[in-house]
């Protein structure tokens, strides 16, 4: 697979599925992502790929 052939680079894919499925993904049975089952809260709409993109691009304070 593309992007595949090196170790850093096969981690940053796994990476960036583990947070498609942590606050994108609803989960079937939970019927919200598990990020909000655990309580967080991001108040991202719509795209939430988007979402989280531009919120990585903000001040990380402003939501500690």
């Amino acid at each position: 697979m593309r992007g595949m052939n090196t170790r850093d680079s096969a981690q940053k894919i796994i990476d960036s599925l583990r947070i498609h499925y942590k606050f994108c993904r609803e989960h079937q049975t939970l019927g919200m992502t598990p990020s909000e089952a655990a309580g967080i809260k991001l108040d991202i709409q719509g795209n939430r790929v988007e979402a989280l993109i531009r919120l990585a691009g903000t001040n990380v304070n402003e939501y500690s």
